[in-house]
């Protein structure tokens, strides 16, 4: 009897949940320094502000011009709004050949010489197109100066694919990501 119940219990934790596919994105972006020279200005990243249905773990698309379909069994692996501040930090340190691009506030580093603050206002796919809109500001304090940007972009993909919709994400968002390198 009891190995009945073990049996069953086995199953129910390990195959009567149904599998959940976890998704992530921004770990295959490869990117080249633009010089060689390091890099020694302090800059620091906010953590980036997302609207709520990127907060929640469920992966979710428009299915019309209204309303948010959750994508059954496809969430995001890590909280995407601290994941996609860390792709951002992580790209920005390859691209400028500098160590010194750090998540902010940060409580052992003294200096900074830029801040980048980033709300993306809508990062969605409707009819196989992905679409991101964000603006963001960089502070620089040497020059005692705050400019604000407004970036969008579109990315088409083809079918109906978790796993190519993330892929269009990753595109947009390395776009993003290049507009901010060469405002800094």
């Amino acid at each position: 009897m009891k190995n009945i119940f073990l049996i069953i219990t086995i199953v129910l934790l390990f195959g009567g949940c149904g599998s959940k596919q976890l998704y992530t994105l921004g770990d295959n972006i490869e990117i080249s320094p633009q010089n060689n020279k390091t890099n020694q200005e302090f800059i620091a990243v906010e953590n980036i502000e997302l609207p709520s249905y990127l907060m929640d773990s469920p992966i979710y698309r428009k299915n019309t011009k209204y309303h948010l379909e959750k994508i059954d069994e496809a969430n995001w692996i890590l909280d995407i709004d601290k994941h996609l501040t860390n792709v951002l930090i992580s790209t920005l340190q390859k691209a400028r050949n500098n160590p010194n691009i750090y998540a902010y506030p940060w409580s052992n580093v003294k200096k900074m010489d830029k801040k980048i603050s980033i709300i993306i206002n809508k990062f969605i796919a409707y009819k196989n197109i992905v679409t991101l809109e964000a603006n963001y500001q960089v502070l620089d304090k040497h020059k005692n100066k705050t400019t604000n940007y407004f970036f969008t972009t579109k990315e088409a993909f083809e079918g109906k694919s978790v796993e190519n919709m993330i892929e269009a994400m990753e595109k947009a968002y390395l776009r993003l990501i290049k507009n901010i390198n060469n405002k800094l």
